[in-house]
């Protein structure tokens, strides 16, 4: 089972992020309908165990980024 660890990378993007977008920007963030779309099939074929190499690494950098958002904007809830 992987960690739910934020790397140091991440972090120093996501404190700039916080620093120069307004709350209210972060929080209404959305991927395009495109991309919910991918990942939405991309969950659905892993569930059925029939995803490629690449296109699990499309799906874990997916779910990093979704990990990235949701911090930012656990923050900006913070600060709106």
């Amino acid at each position: 089972m992987a960690l739910n660890v934020v790397s140091p990378v991440y972090q120093e993007f996501i404190d700039y992020l916080a620093q120069v977008a307004t709350p209210e920007q972060i929080l209404s963030f959305k991927v395009s309908e495109a991309m919910q779309q991918r990942a939405d099939e991309l969950l659905d074929r892993n569930n059925e165990g029939e995803l490629t190499p690449e296109e699990q690494a499309e799906l874990q950098q997916m779910l990093q980024f979704d990990r990235m958002v949701s911090i930012l904007k656990a923050r900006a809830f913070k600060q709106a």
